[in-house]
């Protein structure tokens, strides 16, 4: 089966003991069938894996690994950028600076989505622990050579960097190739609808987009105007990544699979 003209990843889980995970392999043979090139993996301890091994592995399947997604790992760990509990908010830097280190071995970024802030951290004490961790961060994820994508998530998930604008706003003048705004097409169209005209007007600085269908499954099982949406970044010249996500509604792979099939009719291959 074709791929894609243009990069797409898919975000998924990494289990314990993956090498041996027969579900896990079976989803990555169906990935690489279905033409993606790469996965964003919820890894929880990035110490505890290694890099090196896991990209071999997924080379074995036609695939790289993209991102590494936070989001488990920060409602698992209790992680949070933005927390006025010092100790917290250093265990949550430390905690980031490992991943960028795991994603900087083998050329991927790292998301800070959900690890931007929980539920309630939504003051302005709040807001500036969170600028503290993001300079603390910028150095290292230049250093490293691999980005910190700080997603702009709704105000019913996140309590902080609602849109585009405010992400921005929080990164400053840290923005750059190594500090970027991740934008959602789902949080998108919440908080800044018609996405097919907000995203491409907003893509200064930005090479990955999450791809979520408006009732946050994956693309092809809502409402969202996919065709048009991805018409809009060919128009304005987006040349970055592309990343589906979003919840199950049968199963991970055959959910997978109908949206690679959905979204080929109109970025598949030339």
């Amino acid at each position: 089966m074709g791929g894609f003209r243009r990069y797409l990843a898919v975000q998924t889980v990494l289990p314990e003991a993956w090498e041996n995970d027969r579900a896990f392999i079976r989803s990555l043979e169906l990935l690489g069938r279905a033409g993606f090139d790469g996965v964003e993996l919820n890894i929880l301890d990035p110490a505890k894996e290694d890099p090196l091994r896991l990209a071999a592995f997924l080379g074995r399947f036609g695939l790289s690994f993209s991102m590494y997604a936070t989001g488990l790992a920060a409602r698992t760990a209790g992680l949070s950028l933005s927390s006025t509990d010092e100790q917290r908010r250093r265990r949550s830097v430390a905690w980031t600076r490992e991943a960028l280190a795991f994603s900087s071995a083998i050329g991927g970024g790292v998301i800070a989505g959900f690890l931007k802030g929980a539920a309630g951290e939504g003051s302005e004490a709040h807001r500036g622990r969170l600028r503290a961790s993001l300079a603390e961060l910028a150095p290292e994820a230049a250093r490293l050579k691999a980005p910190l994508l700080v997603e702009a998530i709704n105000h019913n998930e996140s309590p902080l960097g609602h849109t585009i604008a405010e992400v921005r706003g929080l990164l400053g003048t840290l923005a750059g190739p190594f500090m970027q705004v991740l934008p959602d097409t789902w949080h998108m169209s919440i908080e800044e609808p018609p996405v097919e005209e907000s995203l491409p007007a907003n893509l200064a600085g930005v090479s990955s987009v999450h791809l979520s269908d408006d009732n946050r499954l994956l693309p092809g099982f809502g409402g969202l105007d996919f065709p048009k949406i991805l018409g809009a970044l060919e128009t304005a010249g987006y040349q970055g990544k592309l990343a589906i996500e979003g919840n199950v509604r049968t199963s991970f792979d055959e959910d997978a699979a109908r949206s690679a099939d959905y979204l080929r009719a109109f970025i598949g291959a030339r």
